[in-house]
């Protein structure tokens, strides 16, 4: 029983001297954000997303795109400054090269925040009349 004990003991002091980020989810989610979407269109994706918690700091809401996999890897595919007066944003990906399937992310630079993945394969048909 002793040994047990100490074998434990052992293995919480270990985790909590692990680095936060080693300890943290990979994609931490907060409260911050709402209804973050991807709408496919014609030759672009529409993202959408809505800010429930006002920010006291200033932040960049980072939009990341992947063109493979769901897994990544990820590029920065837009910078957007938070402004106080909005709730509401947008963003029209229209950097598509090819028609397949696209994920992305947003990560809210000065919190961590990290929202999705959500996926949207746009069409290179035009619609039809």
């Amino acid at each position: 029983m002793k040994y047990v004990v100490a074998v434990v003991t052992v293995v919480a002091v270990l985790l909590l001297a692990l680095p936060v980020e080693i300890c943290a989810d990979k994609d931490s989610r907060g409260d911050s954000i709402s209804d973050f979407k991807a709408q496919s269109l014609y030759r672009a994706v529409a993202l959408s997303w809505v800010v429930k918690t006002p920010f006291n700091n200033r932040v960049i809401f980072q939009l990341l795109r992947s063109d493979s996999f769901v897994e990544g890897p990820y590029e920065e595919v837009a910078a957007v400054a938070y402004d106080q007066s909005k709730k509401a944003y947008d963003y029209l990906d229209k950097s598509l090269g090819s028609e397949s399937k696209f994920y992305y992310k947003l990560i809210i630079k000065g919190t961590g925040e990290t929202y999705g993945p959500v996926a949207a394969r746009p069409y290179f048909s035009p619609p039809a009349t």
